[in-house]
């Protein structure tokens, strides 16, 4: 028997709403609670990356910086004479250093930086330099195998195999037997971005020919 609801619905059985998520229900406390700790877990584990990126970034400056400074210093050598009175040696030494520090009186003011042989007290010193001068002569060259072919330029040895020239003429040799002048230039920086890092240091070197 078909009854007046039956008859008003076409005979159709009524259907069910689920147990899911009402329309414009919001999301439970302990749900909001869950999505923050794991967006924390998230941003705890990317902080070591930025970080360690944003020391990375400085270091690569200072290194930038310091070998700026090492190839400006080279440059300005080469312009002297070979015979200039800087890179002179005295009698009896075999090398002339010269030390000079890089001051500011302030971090943030621009304009009052300069190489002076010593800084002031109060002044900041975040660069040093070193450049050494040493002298060499070139005596002669050696075939020791009779094969025709140069095998030593007598005066430019590296006995031990250091990668520097071990036979360097002292201050008041005679000018004629000096051929060829050292210059090694060496920057040290004073900030130390890192506990596992160094501070940025550059060290060049150039031969100057008579």
């Amino acid at each position: 028997m078909t009854t007046a609801l039956d008859g008003r619905l076409g005979g159709a059985t009524p259907c069910r709403v689920g147990r899911g998520r009402a329309p414009g229900r919001g999301f439970s406390l302990i749900e909001v609670l869950m999505a923050m700790v794991l967006l924390l877990v998230v941003i705890a584990g990317l902080l070591p990356l930025f970080s360690r990126s944003v020391i990375e970034n400085l270091e690569g400056k200072e290194s930038t910086v310091s070998t700026n400074f090492a190839r400006s210093e080279l440059e300005t050598n080469k312009q002297l004479t070979f015979n200039n009175w800087e890179l002179d040696i005295a009698v009896g030494d075999d090398e002339r250093i010269t030390d000079s520090e890089f001051t500011q009186v302030s971090p943030d003011q621009i304009g009052d930086e300069r190489w002076v042989p010593a800084a002031a007290p109060g002044e900041l010193v975040p660069w040093t330099k070193s450049t050494r001068v040493r002298q060499l002569g070139l005596n002669g060259v050696a075939d020791t195998d009779l094969d025709g072919v140069i095998d030593q330029i007598i005066g430019l040895e590296d006995d031990d195999f250091d990668g520097e020239f071990d036979n360097f003429l002292v201050g008041g040799t005679t000018p004629n037997a000096i051929h060829l002048k050292e210059v090694q230039v060496q920057i040290q920086g004073a900030k130390q971005w890192s506990e596992s890092g160094a501070a940025a240091q550059s060290t060049m070197r150039s031969i100057k020919a008579f």
